[in-house]
């Protein structure tokens, strides 16, 4: 196996695991919105989830366009 393939192989899995981290925080901040004023929710939590959600997404976007070397 030459090193470029080993090099792409890791590429996608890095990306794989930057779409899995995209979709979760995207996830989270649309259970948030949904739910923000669910009787379960507490209303003071609600902008962590927001943070967290955003922070995931953005980790994840950045994961998915980097170039790797």
């Amino acid at each position: 196996m030459s090193t470029k393939t080993q090099e792409s192989r890791v590429d996608v899995v890095i990306r794989l695991m930057a779409l899995i981290i995209l979709g979760f925080g995207g996830a989270l901040v649309y259970y948030t919105y949904t739910n923000a004023t669910a009787p379960g929710m507490a209303p003071s939590i609600v902008p962590v989830y927001y943070g967290v959600g955003i922070l995931l997404f953005v980790v994840g976007l950045l994961g998915v366009v980097a170039k790797f070397r």
